[in-house]
């Protein structure tokens, strides 16, 4: 959100779909490679929806036209979007991945993901306080 909100400042409007339309292209693909290898590796576990693999391989061959051409119109655009992507690694690391955190770094991450919920009104139920209501 804070490179967004960077972007915009510095940034007109075009490039900034331009960042978002190549990130997105690049997270639907590797969502329906996974789709694949779990229906190659896992073929027995439960789907509620469960397609002809001829679909998403179509729609992996469209997607791999639409990412390298982009990647050919606008390397300098794709690179940004990488990097864009690429600034949740550290946060990945520091909130998910690092167990034992001292406990000024977890209420740091309480804080900031309160403040989050409030800003976006997005609040998980916690016992039995949210059942009543």
């Amino acid at each position: 959100c804070l490179t967004t909100l960077i972007i915009m400042l510095v940034g007109d409007t075009y490039t900034l779909i331009n960042y978002v339309s190549f990130i997105n292209y690049l997270c639907y693909g590797v969502t329906i490679i996974g789709l694949i290898v779990l229906r190659w590796k896992k073929p027995k576990i439960f789907r509620p929806i469960k397609v002809n693999l001829l679909i998403p391989i179509t729609y992996l061959a469209f997607w791999a036209f639409l990412l390298i051409f982009s990647l050919y119109s606008e390397p300098v655009v794709c690179g940004v979007g990488l990097i864009i992507i690429l600034t949740g690694v550290p946060v990945f690391f520091l909130g998910v991945y690092w167990r034992n955190k001292p406990k000024c770094v977890n209420r740091l991450i309480e804080s900031v993901t309160c403040w989050g919920q409030k800003l976006c009104f997005v609040v998980y139920p916690q016992g039995e306080a949210a059942e009543e209501e």
